[in-house]
């Protein structure tokens, strides 16, 4: 008989529910965590704040991960959104609710969330490794046996579940040791790429305006002039660039249309309540009203003061001319960029600084009602290590409970 039932690779999200879950339903469990510590990349999910999952609906929820989302609904009728709050009210953590369905602990506190984790690991039995590395998959004559870790020990176990993550924040552990492990279960792997990321723009101007942010804006994504993807909400410029949320909900698409080469822009509409006809007549309006206002004035009740003063240079506008002296021109410039301005993505950030990682395990070599190989018998997967990536708001850090405690319901 084999030491332990389950042996688990990875002390993030879906590694400990799974674990948790196992050693609940009786099971042997070990878990092995490579770095010093459980749930260092869960510490830092939202700014320290962790959004543990989205209230949508199921249809609404799956449909956030595209032609993915059918792979989840398994994983997410057996433990879904609701069920995991009844798991963490009865795990003593109260929840609150925010803008577009986010859910985070009452406390603010990822650690809160952690702890949560670490006392079902105790209350389940669950024996766990820190500073243990797995090298290699133990398989003889087509079996699955085990794990052989660092220094060479052999450890024997009845299934497996890597639950290693995928590239971001490598100094969280997350260093792509898990798809090292599929390869040689024989596993394909999907390239890596960074599916919530901010970008790097061909224009050098944000710059200027590092740390402002947009709110309500429109965003339109598009390749060679194809429309690509839309979202609505709140970006940040940057040194870089931009990022903030509406641009990394819609980041994933991005990717992968600058590994295919051609033309990427974002296109912002910094007023989207407002047409361009619209727009015109409250300038008009301010140069009879408020002729002797600056421009820059009457543009800064619109958008942030820092950034239309960056707009009317882009517009070639003195922001010291008084509404009085705007021509149409003028006027017609300023509303253009206001309503469609194009920015030209060169790049996007490095993939150590994703918020989620896709690409990885693909979806058609594991069996979804299990989480477990189609091709080793009793190799299991959760997490971010599969090819699996949803927007940000809570999305993927419920993939991760969910794939992770369906694996813990499936072992034995």
């Amino acid at each position: 008989m084999s030491d332990y039932d389950l042996l688990v690779i990875g002390g993030g999200p879906a590694g400990m529910m799974a674990a948790a879950r196992a050693g609940e339903r009786g099971r042997r469990v070990l878990l092995l965590e490579r770095g010093p510590s459980l749930g260092r990349k869960l510490l830092i999910t939202a700014g320290g704040r962790c959004n543990v999952t989205n209230s949508a609906p199921l249809p609404e929820f799956l449909d956030a991960f595209g032609r993915q989302g059918g792979f989840l609904r398994d994983a997410m009728t057996r433990f879904g959104n609701a069920e995991l709050l009844d798991w963490l009210h009865n795990s003593g953590v109260r929840t609150v609710a925010e803008r577009k369905g986010r859910i985070f602990p009452e406390s603010q506190q990822a650690a809160t969330v952690l702890d949560a984790l670490r006392a079902a690991l105790l209350a389940g039995g669950v024996e766990v490794r820190l500073n243990q590395r797995v090298e290699s998959l133990r398989i003889e004559q087509g079996n699955l046996r085990g794990v052989s870790a660092a220094a060479h020990s052999a450890l024997d176990s009845s299934a497996v579940l890597i639950a290693t993550g995928g590239l971001s924040y490598p100094g969280t552990g997350c260093t792509g040791d898990g798809y090292a492990l599929a390869r040689q279960a024989g596993h394909s792997i999907v390239e890596p790429y960074p599916a919530i990321i901010a970008f790097e723009t061909a224009e050098s101007w944000p710059r200027n305006i590092q740390g402002t942010p947009i709110k309500n804006v429109s965003v339109i994504a598009r390749h060679d002039g194809r429309k690509l993807a839309e979202n609505f909400g709140e970006a940040l410029w940057t040194h870089y660039g931009i990022s903030g949320p509406a641009i990394l909900d819609i980041s994933g698409a991005v990717v992968l249309a600058l590994r295919k080469g051609g033309a990427v822009t974002l296109e912002l509409d910094l007023r989207p309540a407002d047409t361009a006809e619209s727009l015109d007549e409250r300038l008009l309006h301010a140069i009879k009203k408020e002729g002797k206002k600056q421009i820059s004035t009457v543009l800064a009740g619109w958008i942030a003061e820092r950034s239309a003063a960056q707009l009317l240079q882009l517009a070639e506008v003195d922001p010291r001319k008084k509404m009085s002296q705007c021509s149409k021109s003028d006027r017609k410039r300023i509303v253009r960029l206001v309503k469609h301005l194009e920015l030209r993505v060169r790049g996007h950030r490095p993939i150590e600084e994703a918020i989620v990682t896709g690409g990885g395990v693909p979806l058609s070599e594991v069996d979804p009602k299990r989480m477990e190989s189609r091709l080793l018998k009793n190799l299991f997967f959760a997490g971010e290590v599969l090819d699996l990536a949803g927007p940000s708001g809570g999305y993927n850090l419920q993939a991760a409970f969910s794939t992770g405690y369906l694996v813990g319901e499936s072992i034995g």
